[in-house]
């Protein structure tokens, strides 16, 4: 595929248009996936990025927020938190704030200042191994703006930027380094496992469409 004048700035994409599946399973919002690998890429605004960063206001995100706070509640985890009303609230905004000031940092801020592309550009042919490892592989690598690859710095920057601001408002004994660390980690592997879902999405789609006709 030719890259190099196609990326000229544009305000909508010809991808961000022709693209339909912008839920998993009509569900998972999936606004940050190209999913055919054979059109010509154009990149993106930095206003653009930024409003990739607002998709986090979803329904789902409220939804899956709950359930994830509802899970730390039974487990008691932190246990500085509590029980009750009170302790639930702790948990649900901690949990909203992490993954909002990952979105914002990974996919707005660094994106923007790195002139990195935050999407997720779907492989689309060859094995299932090896889709697989390129989906993981994302993680590490970025495609900047002008269509080149390096180091993903905005994944790593953002995620530890992210556990770093967590520090603010966790409970002491969850503030040390390892624990920012671990959770930016969580936050990687969470992302890498997410980019399999959007590589292979589509072709589970299209044979559960096969096996309904």
């Amino acid at each position: 595929m030719s890259i190099g004048s196609s990326y000229a700035q544009t305000e909508a994409p010809p991808e961000a248009k022709k693209d339909a599946d912008q839920r998993i399973f009509g569900v998972v919002p999936n606004y940050k996936t190209v999913n055919d690998p054979d059109q010509p890429i154009s990149s993106i605004s930095t206003r653009q990025k930024f409003q990739l960063v607002l998709h986090y206001f979803d329904p789902f995100t409220y939804a899956f927020t709950a359930m994830q706070a509802g899970i730390q509640q039974s487990s008691n985890s932190p246990k500085e938190y509590k029980q009750g009303m009170l302790g639930y609230s702790k948990r649900y905004g901690a949990d909203f704030t992490d993954a909002f000031t990952n979105e914002l940092f990974t996919v707005g801020v660094f994106p923007a200042l790195l002139r990195e592309d935050p999407r997720y550009f779907r492989r689309g042919s060859g094995s299932a191994l090896r889709r697989t490892g390129y989906a993981i592989s994302r993680v590490l690598v970025a495609r900047t703006d002008a269509g080149t690859h390096r180091l993903n710095y905005s994944e790593f920057l953002g995620n530890f930027t992210s556990g770093a601001i967590s520090a603010a408002y966790y409970p002491k004994s969850e503030r040390a380094f390892n624990d920012v660390a671990t959770r930016a980690a969580f936050q990687i592997g969470y992302d890498a496992l997410f980019n399999i879902a959007k590589e292979f999405y589509p072709d589970l789609k299209k044979k559960f469409r096969k096996k309904s006709h």
